[in-house]
């Protein structure tokens, strides 16, 4: 380093060294819980009947990871949200016309894909399921910004945000989707691979 002594100079290489072995340790010990992470959703995927193709069933855990990471969410969250939506099959269709992995019904959907700059070619859009995780994980995400909490967004994400804010108003607070999520999210949460 210019204009220090060499003992000062010598020590700034060594702390930089040291940095960079932390540095290089934690990056290790993430990739390797991603792996172990990735590992466990294919695991709970295969315990269920899809219907997807095998290279979207592969690529399913990476898209989960990735929409984790963009909103701050575990991994294993998002997989017990789909779990409880749609049991991982991807040609769900609810009564409600909900469709897809994290059942979201077009008129939803449409408007998500256009703030995400998402391409949106009909209700097909939904059956992939790369685009309705993506899709999914955005609007619960708008529903904890909009109500500041888990539990209100996951009811919010199930009733909808208008009809969610009707129970509140009248001192109704619905819990018995979210506490299905989080029940199945405790369940694979701690679950041995």
């Amino acid at each position: 380093v210019s204009g220090l002594s060499p003992f000062f100079s010598a020590v700034g290489r060594m702390e930089e060294g040291v940095f960079h072995k932390a540095k290089e340790s934690r990056l290790q010990f993430e990739m390797a819980y991603e792996n172990q992470i990735r590992e466990k959703i294919h695991l709970i995927i295969a315990d269920y009947n899809t219907g997807l193709d095998e290279s979207s069933a592969v690529l399913i855990p990476e898209w989960i990871l990735a929409e984790s990471k963009k909103y701050g969410y575990d991994p294993l969250f998002l997989t017990a949200l789909i779990i409880t939506e749609s049991s991982f099959y991807n040609k769900a269709r609810s009564n409600r016309n909900a469709h897809g992995l994290m059942q979201l019904k077009p008129a939803t959907a449409i408007a998500l894909a256009s703030e995400i700059r998402l391409k949106w070619r009909g209700t097909h859009t939904l059956y992939d399921p790369r685009q309705n995780i993506a899709l999914g994980a955005y609007y619960l995400n708008k529903m904890v910004d909009r109500f500041g909490d888990m539990t209100l967004a996951l009811e919010a994400y199930n009733q909808g945000p208008s009809r969610l804010s009707r129970f509140l108003r009248k001192g109704y607070l619905p819990q018995r989707y979210s506490r299905k999520v989080l029940k199945n999210y405790r369940k694979i949460r701690f679950q041995p691979i």
